[in-house]
């Protein structure tokens, strides 16, 4: 059993057409998943096993024609609410139902076996070409042939024999007298429905609670990652909506400015960043819970929306003698808890910023970068061709240190971090100062004269130590930075 929708747009411009064509689609979705979009102003549908929904318990269950004329009326309804003006046609073949929807006003039913009674004193100018799979020259060459034939209507051409109208049109003449006959055979082409990377739902009660909130998004974060499955794609962004009741004074809201005496409603959005392509609905369930308890909304929520940035997923590929690692579904959940614990800006790994302040750094959030690294080889033939190596080992944090100068140089260090480590004796070479300075504009400004000297401890048989020195110049006080090895 199928459905045939046709209809034209008041409109000429090219937005209205399209919007109508869109409109035409997702209407014949309420009604089928089965839709074929055959040209711009008609759709066909499968409505095959409807009859529970649209026949009445007091008819028969196998009057096909009550269940054909409810379907078509309700097509009809919904049509009128979508402001749309409609002919709708059923019929138990798609081909049949495509002609009678576009030759017919209002509503046409055709029962089976009676579908050359209704398209028989049809136009044979009304004939679809296309749904035969025949090009546009070749049906304006039949069309001629029709024409010299006196083939005029419908019933004229599904009366000629069968055998003359293979010898003289060959495949495609049969197929279109099939068509004409109302007798054809051929699957629809399919529309596949819109991607579903979003997920919403509106809460008939408000929900305060994390609990039941929980599974108000397991169920959308199902039926989320089902879809991101079926495509073969995967997610690094969720994007939260949480719209809660409208309130009359003004909230701490992300997007929604209230206002004065006038009830509105607060959107509380949140943006969850992944390091790497997820679609585990477990997972993603227990970072979205870790977000809203962080950041939970300031009212009640009354609707819940999910949408997910589909990517290509990640690939990954173990070695056959390597153990695995943990995986990074379960790190990512441990961050968010360290995140929640301490602050999102205090979980990550540290990052040298560009800048010649000494030791200034940012935490940044974990990512896998993916970079042509150079093999260990490499860098220890690099490394090897050098004529001399020095290591610095750096101290964090830097020693206090008391040094004598003389004429504005240093001539003598004392300095201590516990009873073993220590750097103390006469300095016989120095090398600065170094002057460097640095973020005039803001409070924590700094600045420092640095030195490398040589220190020689008596007590260590006069060894010497090399060692970095610096003297910073607002609080006058000396440093010992590291030690050269």
């Amino acid at each position: 059993m199928f459905a045939c929708i046709h209809g034209r747009s008041v409109s000429e411009s090219a937005a209205d057409s399209g919007a109508m064509v869109l409109t035409l689609v997702e209407l014949a979705f309420t009604f089928s998943p089965l839709v074929e979009q055959t040209s711009a102003d008609t759709v066909v549908l499968n409505v095959e096993g409807q009859d529970l929904l649209f026949g009445e318990m007091a008819l028969p269950a196998n009057d096909e024609s009550n269940v054909m004329s409810n379907i078509a009326n309700a097509i009809v309804q919904r049509a009128n609410h979508l402001h749309l003006t409609v002919n709708v046609a059923m019929a138990a073949n798609a081909d049949v139902a495509i002609h009678a929807a576009r030759s017919f006003k209002g509503v046409t039913i055709i029962d089976a076996g009676d579908e050359l009674l209704h398209l028989g004193t049809l136009s044979i100018k009304s004939l679809d070409y296309s749904l035969a799979a025949v090009e546009e020259k070749r049906a304006e060459e039949f069309h001629e042939t029709f024409a010299l034939w006196g083939v005029r209507t419908f019933g004229d051409l599904a009366k000629l024999p069968l055998p003359g109208i293979a010898e003289r049109l060959g495949q495609e003449g049969v197929c279109l007298q099939k068509l004409a006959q109302g007798n054809s055979d051929r699957r629809l082409n399919l529309v596949r429905p819109p991607v579903g990377f979003e997920q919403s739902l509106e809460l008939e009660h408000p929900v305060t609670e994390l609990e039941p909130l929980s599974f108000i998004l397991s169920r959308l974060l199902n039926q989320l990652c089902a879809n991101l499955n079926e495509y073969a794609v995967a997610t690094n962004e969720l994007r939260l909506r949480l719209v809660t009741e409208p309130e009359r004074t003004p909230l701490a809201c992300n997007q929604t400015q209230h206002a004065r005496g006038v009830r509105t409603e607060c959107a509380h959005e949140r943006t969850i960043t992944l390091p790497f392509p997820m679609r585990d609905s477990k997972t993603l369930l227990r970072l979205v819970l870790f977000d809203i308890e962080a950041h939970p909304p300031v009212a009640p929520i009354i609707k819940v929306a999910i949408r997910a940035e589909p990517v290509k997923p990640r690939a990954s590929q173990t070695g056959l003698f390597i153990p695995l690692a943990p995986e990074p579904e379960k790190l990512e959940i441990t961050l968010a808890r360290l995140a929640k614990l301490v602050g999102p800006e205090n979980v990550g790994s540290p990052e040298l910023l560009d800048t010649h302040r000494p030791d200034a750094f940012r935490v940044k959030r974990f990512t896998i970068v993916s970079a042509n690294k150079k093999k260990i080889s490499d860098r220890k033939s690099e490394i090897g061709n050098r004529k001399c190596v020095m290591g610095f080992r750096i101290f964090r944090p830097p020693w206090h240190a008391d040094v004598q100068t003389m004429r504005g140089q240093p001539t003598r260090i004392s300095a201590r971090a516990d009873s073993s480590r220590k750097v103390s004796g006469k300095i016989v070479c120095a090398s600065g100062p170094w002057r460097a300075s640095g973020d005039w504009w803001r409070a924590d400004v700094w600045a420092r004269d640095e030195w490398d000297v040589a220190v020689v401890d008596p007590a260590s048989q006069e060894q010497e130590v090399l060692c970095r020195i610096y003297r910073d110049l607002s609080s006058e006080q000396w440093f010992v930075s590291g030690i050269y090895d």
